[in-house]
């Protein structure tokens, strides 16, 4: 016999009373389910690539001229220590002595990629892409260059009047490092700018300015004085008779 209609309402009202009950623990149990699933599939082992800082170690009188191509390396490891690399890429090291032509073509196989060392027991490189890059170097020179000041350090009258040329350095030259091509057309170095009372007879620190130079100087830094205080200190110098 067909089932009456009052019987088929009862079930339907069943089954949205079943539906609706206890429905704050269904949710619950539904994100722990969801939870769970994401902490077992983060576990799981994958494969990836991830991007690599190539970072040479060069001989100091090598001078790397340009940026290095990007490289990729394919990696096993699980989904959330790929997040973790993605962070702190893994870096390729290889050491290039002074005897390097200017243009190296460099070789890369996976041990030389060091992964993060709390990463290292999890994670296994596979492959490199590219196999090779191309580094560019210059090498470095050093020698002496001049201090002139160029109007930057000026001495003040108590009338107001400035005037750059009375003032004297120590040292007179310094030592400056670089790419040879650059220290080699570098014809003199100069402080930054500074102003000195007139009869001020103490020595005063320069700072020098290498802003856009691509040189390194040593000392940075120099003595700067009044030229009046130097030469009444010559003048104050005792002369010993002749005999």
């Amino acid at each position: 016999m067909p089932a009456s209609p009052v019987s088929g309402a009862t079930w339907q009202r069943r089954l949205h009373e079943i539906a609706g009950e206890r429905l704050g623990l269904k949710a619950i149990a539904l994100l722990i389910a969801v939870l769970l699933w994401l902490v077992v599939s983060a576990r799981q082992p994958t494969e990836g690539f991830v991007r690599v800082r190539v970072s040479p170690t060069l001989d100091s009188t090598l001078v790397l001229l340009a940026g290095t191509t990007e490289v990729r390396v394919l990696v096993a490891a699980r989904a959330a220590d790929l997040v973790k690399l993605a962070a702190d890429p893994p870096v390729v090291r290889r050491s290039v002595g002074g005897d390097a032509p200017d243009t190296l073509v460099l070789d890369l196989t996976p041990a030389d990629v060091h992964v993060p060392p709390e990463l290292a027991d999890h994670v296994r490189v596979l492959d490199v892409q590219p196999r090779s890059i191309v580094l560019r170097f210059e090498t470095r020179a050093s020698r002496r260059v001049p201090i002139v000041n160029d109007g930057r350090v000026v001495v003040r009258a108590d009338s107001g009047v400035r005037t750059s040329a009375d003032v004297a350095f120590e040292p007179q030259a310094v030592r400056v490092t670089g790419p040879r091509r650059v220290v080699r057309r570098l014809q003199a170095i100069h402080p930054y700018a500074l102003t000195i009372a007139m009869n001020d007879t103490m020595p005063h620190v320069a700072e020098l300015d290498t802003a856009g130079t691509g040189v390194q100087v040593q000392p940075a830094q120099v003595k700067v004085q009044w030229h009046g205080a130097t030469a009444a200190a010559s003048a104050d110098t005792p002369v010993a008779p002749k005999p």
